[in-house]
C-alpha cells in the first residue's frame, strides 16, 4: 500500500522497485488526495504495477448526521470515477461505527444500506465494492454478515491485523472464522501484525497472529488473489522480511 503521508507517483516508483506486483491505492489526505488521475495511471503504466482501490477508513457513511452521510457518499463516488480510470476494479469500504448510542442492529442495518447504494455506485464504474472488517466494531461474522445479505454484489475483504485486535483469551484472532464465513466472496487481503489491542501494523510474526492457520484457512477455501502488505512507518527491509515469511507460509500450507 502507499503511503497517504507521501505524494502518489513517488510511492508508487517505491512499490515498484521494490518488487512487488500491485499497489493497493489508498487515495487519502494528504499525499494521496486530492490526486491527479492521469499522472497516477500514467505512472502505472511506467511501473507495470496493476491496482486495487483502498478509501478512508474514517469516512462518517452512516453518520446520524445526513449532511455528512450525504458528504461521504459523494466523495466516495468522486474516488470511484478516479479508480476506474486508473484500472481499479474492485474498491474497499469501511463500515461506520456510528455513535455508540444506537443499538448494535441499528448500525449494521444503516451500513448495509448506505453500503447498497455505494455498490451500485461503483458498478455503474465496472468496479466492485469489498467490504473490509474492522478491528472492533465490525470484526465479528455476525457483524458483517447483514451487509452481506443487503448486498450479495459486494466481495469480502480480509484485514487479518484487524482480525486480531480483541485478541482476548475468550475470542482470539478471527480470521479464520472469518474466511470459513465469506471465503465465497473473498476477493482482496490485507497482512500485518498486532499483540491484540492496538492496531500497530507490525511487520509479521512480530505480533501474535497465528499466521499458519490464516493461510490454511485461505487455502482451504482456494483463495489465491491478491495479498497487500500493509505494514508501515519501518524500514524497507521489515517488508521484504514480511514478503519472505508470507512467501514461505503459502509454500509450506
Amino acid at each position: 500500500m502507499n503511503h497517504p503521508g507521501f505524494p502518489v507517483t513517488d510511492e508508487l516508483r517505491r512499490i515498484a522497485a521494490a518488487g512487488f506486483d500491485f499497489v493497493d491505492l489508498s487515495l487519502e489526505p494528504p499525499g494521496g488526495w486530492p490526486v491527479d488521475p492521469s499522472a497516477v495511471r500514467e505512472t502505472l503504466a511506467e511501473t507495470g504495477l496493476a491496482v486495487v482501490g483502498h478509501t478512508a477508513w474514517y469516512l462518517p457513511i452512516a453518520s446520524p448526521f445526513a449532511e455528512l452521510r450525504a458528504q461521504a457518499s459523494a466523495l466516495l463516488r468522486e474516488q470511484f470515477a478516479v479508480f476506474a480510470e486508473v484500472g481499479a476494479r474492485v474498491v474497499n469500504v469501511h463500515p461506520d461505527a456510528m455513535n455508540l448510542m444506537y443499538a448494535l442492529d441499528e448500525v449494521r442495518r444503516r451500513n448495509a444500506e448506505v453500503i447498497e447504494v455505494l455498490a451500485a455506485d461503483a458498478e455503474r464504474h465496472g468496479i466492485r465494492v469489498m467490504v473490509e472488517n474492522l478491528g472492533r466494531s465490525f470484526s465479528r461474522v455476525e457483524d458483517l454478515a447483514p451487509i452481506f445479505a443487503r448486498v450479495p454484489e459486494a466481495a469480502f475483504h480480509l484485514d487479518v491485523g484487524h482480525a486480531n485486535m480483541l485478541g482476548t483469551r475468550e475470542e482470539p484472532n478471527r480470521a479464520v472464522a472469518l474466511i470459513e464465513a465469506f471465503g465465497d466472496r473473498l476477493e482482496h487481503v490485507h497482512v500485518h501484525d498486532n499483540v491484540g489491542g492496538d492496531d500497530l501494523h507490525l511487520p509479521l510474526g512480530a505480533g501474535t497472529i497465528p499466521w499458519a492457520d490464516v493461510v490454511r484457512a485461505l487455502k482451504r477455501v482456494g483463495y489465491d488473489g491478491t495479498v497487500t502488505f500493509e505494514v508501515f512507518r519501518v524500514p524497507e527491509e521489515y517488508v521484504a522480511a514480511s514478503r519472505r515469511l508470507w512467501l514461505d507460509w503459502w509454500e509450506a500450507a
